[in-house]
């Protein structure tokens, strides 16, 4: 396997392919805009938030990938949570998922030199992504708003 197709496997796994661990699209999927929305009273990050942290930072890295310029200054992660935007729960999930395709439609039609210069980072945006699909759904569970016939498939 070579270096394009580890990481085209990986943002698979991150955007639609239930492997290991469920799937962004899994893990959001019949969620509706209340649920993503609620807040528990911990100050655990709702999952409309952590979406938006998660819509962030795919863009920033994935403009960073394609050599964009990002105007952005985060002087605190915190903000990145917030709905910047105030966009609607169904625009902002299209967002993220186009996003997840953006990246692997750029990352199929790179060069292998270009991919290993980034892999490191490429790599990283994958954990960072599975960590917090982890998180949401371990909030749905948490609210019994999980149906526990979706998840990993081991027959990969």
């Amino acid at each position: 396997m070579n270096i394009k197709e580890l990481l085209l496997n990986q943002f698979r796994a991150c955007h639609y392919r239930d492997t290991w661990f469920v799937s962004l699209n899994t893990a959001l999927e019949g969620l509706s805009s209340e649920q993503a929305s609620c807040k528990s009273k911990d100050s655990t990050n709702s999952i409309l938030e952590i979406v938006n942290h998660l819509y962030f930072y795919n863009q920033l890295e994935l403009n960073r990938f394609k050599g964009i310029a990002n105007n952005v200054n985060v002087s605190d992660n915190k903000v990145t949570f917030s709905d910047l935007q105030k966009t609607s729960w169904t625009i902002l999930v299209e967002q993220i998922f186009k996003t997840m395709t953006d990246w692997e439609n750029v990352i199929e039609s790179s060069d292998e030199a270009h991919l290993k210069k980034c892999s490191e980072n490429l790599t990283y945006i994958n954990l960072h992504n599975a960590y917090h699909i982890g998180q949401i759904l371990y909030i749905r569970k948490s609210r019994g708003i999980w149906d526990g016939s979706g998840g990993i498939n081991y027959t990969f």
